[in-house]
């Protein structure tokens, strides 16, 4: 409707044209006017219709064509509009660039040392002879380029005895782990610091080498003060420790491991000491049997520490190991067995239990506790336990 008013438009504005040009046609042929006053006025009219009366109307419809001409799709007497094969096809739109991400940069070891990860050990340990001793060590570690780490150890340890005198000590230990081919070597060493007592030197070389298919074996050297008691500590006993260990993985659910150590102590005495354990795993059922033999060569004076002539502990052991929510993992442990002091027999046995909760992907901690009847002193006229809380927490960087 609206295209037919503009065409009836411009078909009444064409209309009005013809007919002012077909006045001034008849006043230039009309041979007998009928006054001056209507020539004069006839006269005013042409000279003013050429400048006012028809410019104004041609421009009126000069504009009309100019927006026909604009928007063709409006009026249906254009060929386009008739016949859609000759439109003018519309603007083909610029093509839309697809955004590409820029890759991805992998992060690249550009530090000569990182801090790559913290443990924080904790021990406390009594028994009922009134002897306790309190462990609190962190340890922080590097990693460098090559694969080596650097290990920072400090903490605060306290051993108590009942009715003695106390010790507090802070150690101070450095330590570095290389490996050369298949060889892994640990070496440690540091300063143990007292509240009361002489500074002492200590340090460890443990080095380790895998030489059968699951077979993996080590030597073992140390020197360092006998943390044992209060009582070793305001003795001033230090001793000395070397020795081998095996670990043999006899197949997926068995294994074997064993240690010797040889010890020397500065106040002249030596000692000697090897344990085996032979494990069997049954899914997450495991038994496992345990053997320690320790001995010196004469008993300690004063009994300042456990040095007994002859110390012998069998026992068995079974225990369960598995997942109890996805973020705990527990163990549980039970062992029963004998140990002979002094050619004297007694029941050995004990049970454990230890948990693991991880906290976040790169934080977990540890707790657990330890019963025994397994003795460390040389008195034999009444029943001995201990108890053990341990914990550790483990941060990665």
């Amino acid at each position: 409707m609206d295209k037919l008013l503009i065409v009836s438009a411009i078909a009444f504005e064409v209309w009005l044209t013809f007919i002012n040009h077909s006045d001034l046609s008849a006043w230039a042929e009309d041979p007998n006017p009928k006054s001056g006053s209507q020539i004069l006025r006839k006269i005013e009219r042409t000279q003013e219709l050429p400048s006012e009366d028809l410019r104004s109307q041609f421009t009126s419809v000069q504009n009309l064509e100019t927006l026909a001409e604009g928007d063709r799709r409006l009026l249906l007497a254009t060929p386009d509009g008739f016949n859609p094969n000759l439109r003018e096809p519309d603007p083909i739109p610029a093509p839309v660039q697809e955004f590409i991400a820029p890759p991805k940069l992998e992060p690249t070891f550009t530090d000569y040392a990182v801090l790559d990860n913290l443990k924080l050990n904790f021990q406390n340990t009594a028994d009922n002879g009134g002897q306790r001793n309190q462990i609190i060590e962190p340890t922080w570690q590097w990693r460098f380029k090559d694969g080596s780490v650097v290990s920072f150890q400090t903490g605060f340890n306290s051993f108590d005895v009942a009715n003695k005198p106390s010790v507090r000590n802070v150690p101070l230990q450095f330590g570095v782990t290389t490996k050369l081919g298949s060889l892994t070597i640990d070496t440690r060493a540091g300063i143990d610091i007292y509240d009361r007592l002489p500074t002492t030197a200590n340090f460890d070389i443990n080095a380790s080498l895998p030489i059968l298919s699951g077979v993996t074996i080590s030597g073992f050297l140390e020197q360092k003060p006998y943390k044992f008691s209060a009582d070793s500590l305001n003795n001033q006993i230090s001793t000395r420790r070397f020795g081998p260990n095996i670990y043999w993985q006899i197949d997926p659910d068995t294994s074997l491991f064993a240690l010797y150590r040889w010890g020397n102590y500065n106040d002249g005495n030596n000692e000697q000491q090897s344990y085996s354990r032979l494990e069997r795993k049954f899914g997450q059922f495991a038994i496992a049997g345990n053997l320690f033999v320790w001995f010196y060569d004469r008993e300690a004076a004063k009994s300042i520490y456990f040095a007994p002539p002859d110390f012998l502990v069998y026992s068995g052991e079974i225990s369960w190991e598995g997942d109890v929510f996805n973020t705990l993992k527990c163990r549980l442990a039970a062992n029963l067995g004998e140990q002979r002091l002094n050619n004297a027999f007694s029941p050995a046995r004990g049970y454990q239990a230890r948990c693991t909760v991880k906290v976040s992907p790169n934080i977990e901690a540890d707790l657990g506790y330890n019963y025994s009847t397994v003795r460390n002193t040389s008195s034999t006229s009444e029943p001995f336990t201990s108890e053990t809380l341990s914990g550790q927490l483990r941060v990665k960087f």
